[in-house]
């Protein structure tokens, strides 16, 4: 006897969800300390969500799971149990933000390799200066002044638009957006200078703490 087997097999996610991973595991903790965030969390509502609470990023409309799984990104293997952070909640833009301002991929593609060279220099902190203009990125020794932009910054405070980050966390942020997004423009909204910067368009959302410097 012939038994037919009728193969109804479906792939569910993987489209978005392989390259969610890739860009979500950089945001992901190391240390032992707190397990959920060493995970990707998969949301009801689709998302991903990814923390060491030092930056943070949300990406939309992931995978089709109907329940929340927090997801080893080595091994693979989905967790329940777990507590993780409400990222939706904590990269809220403010109702009296400081400035906010479109950047687009191209924009991107310019910052990157000056961040990139900061970093080989094994610099901790650098300062992110930013008008109409251009954008300065600042250590100590190195100035590097970024023309050719323009931006149409919307100001809501009367004070200058400097912060300082970490030059890894912002470089993830960036290639975050280049690799993930489809939308080429991406809003970037200032907070102060000891606020997260928050980056959101339609496909996501991040965070940067921004450092301090004394």
């Amino acid at each position: 006897m012939t038994v037919a087997i009728k193969n109804e097999i479906e792939i569910v996610g993987r489209e978005r969800l392989t390259p969610a991973l890739e860009v979500a595991k950089k945001f992901t903790s190391t240390t032992p300390s707190r397990p959920a965030l060493n995970h990707l969390a998969l949301k009801e509502n689709g998302e991903m969500h990814a923390t060491d609470t030092f930056r943070a990023i949300i990406l939309k409309n992931v995978h089709s799971y109907q329940e929340e799984i927090l997801l080893n990104h080595k091994t693979l293997d989905l967790i329940k149990g777990y507590v993780f952070p409400h990222l939706n909640e904590l990269l809220k833009v403010e109702e009296h933000t400081q400035s906010s301002f479109q950047l687009s991929k191209e924009d991107a593609l310019k910052l990157i390799p000056a961040i990139k060279f900061i970093k080989s220099n094994k610099f901790q902190i650098m300062k992110f200066t930013f008008t109409n203009d251009y954008i300065e990125l600042s250590v100590p020794g190195i100035h590097l002044k970024l023309d050719d932009f323009e931006f149409d910054i919307k100001q809501h405070k009367d004070t200058e638009n400097i912060i300082s980050f970490t030059p890894i966390y912002l470089l993830d942020a960036l290639e975050a957006f280049l690799k993930f997004s489809s939308n080429e423009n991406i809003t970037v909204h200032h907070q102060g200078a000891l606020k997260v910067m928050i980056f959101e368009n339609e496909d996501m959302t991040k965070g940067v703490l921004p450092r301090r410097i004394y």
